[in-house]
């Protein structure tokens, strides 16, 4: 959605007028005076959007194939468009984070100053510039299939998770469970780190319920420098699983954010809002 409704329906009309002209255009809607009603909603919202609307064309629609085969093996890429002083679409790239870049060319200090860096709009004497950085669905693995994981898998899968669910009972750990779920893996602790191939970029929750194969778990997980590992249950129960050891600060114990959440749900949520915050970050790609 770009809006809470008020641009979708004139939208309609312009993306159709796109199509049958062929020819990308920018629109502009001024919403920041109140009682503005030049394109009859006068919604208010104090500011100006520039949404820019190009038709699918077969250059269009390969180029968004490799973006996607890109992004399903994992890597990042940076997307520039470039437009002359009257907003019209000169010329669109795409470079990936590894891999040959596809698209259009840009200068390769452009590319360099813009990789890692938020997305941009910049201006020169050539035009102007946006840049967006595509990145791949952050997974997360959750090691648990209990009935309180449910929520955590369906809140996840909506804010744009890739959720994997590791449980060593299959009657528990499948799709007919967690139909939001991208994979469900049957196996136990000492497995996990060769059934799920983890990297660094990945979040976990442990909330196996069970003290022996959370301890395991841990065990493994202490040394993958995760984006996020946090673990269901009070800071005493991480203590005994850490043998006594202090809890490093990047560990969540008790995982998500202390809203005094009450039941599997609210527990859920706090645990979302807490790896959002993580993946909200700046970072360089």
């Amino acid at each position: 959605m770009l809006s809470a409704g008020c641009l979708e329906e004139d939208l309609k009309w312009k993306a159709k007028q796109v199509l049958e002209s062929g020819k990308a255009q920018i629109y502009t809607y001024d919403m920041q005076d109140e009682t503005d009603l030049s394109w009859g909603q006068g919604a208010g919202c104090n500011g100006i959007l520039h949404i820019f609307i190009e038709p699918l064309t077969r250059t269009l629609r390969q180029n968004l194939m490799k973006l996607k085969a890109f992004l399903d093996a994992g890597i990042s890429v940076l997307h520039i468009k470039q437009f002359n002083g009257n907003f019209e679409f000169l010329r669109g790239g795409y470079f990936p984070q590894n891999g040959e870049p596809f698209g259009d060319a840009f200068p390769a200090f452009m590319i360099e100053k813009l990789f890692g860096k938020s997305d941009t709009r910049s201006t020169d004497k050539n035009g102007q510039f946006y840049s967006y950085h595509y990145r791949s669905r952050p997974r997360l693995i959750l090691f648990g299939a209990g009935p309180d994981a449910k929520p955590l898998v369906r809140f996840a899968a909506q804010t744009g998770f890739s959720v994997t669910v590791y449980e060593h009972r299959p009657a528990l750990c499948n799709r007919e469970n967690f139909p939001e779920a991208e994979q469900c893996i049957t196996g136990f602790p000492d497995g996990a780190d060769q059934n799920l191939d983890i990297v660094e970029k990945d979040f976990a929750v442990i909330m196996t319920h069970n003290f022996q194969k959370d301890k395991e778990l841990l065990r493994i997980l202490m040394h993958k420098k995760l984006s996020y590992l946090g673990i269901l249950g009070p800071c005493r129960r991480t203590e005994r699983l850490l043998e006594g050891k202090e809890i490093p600060p990047w560990i969540s114990s008790p995982a998500g954010i202390n809203i005094h959440a009450k039941g599997a749900e609210e527990i859920a949520i706090s645990i979302i809002a807490e790896m959002i915050k993580v993946l909200r970050k700046p970072e360089k790609i």
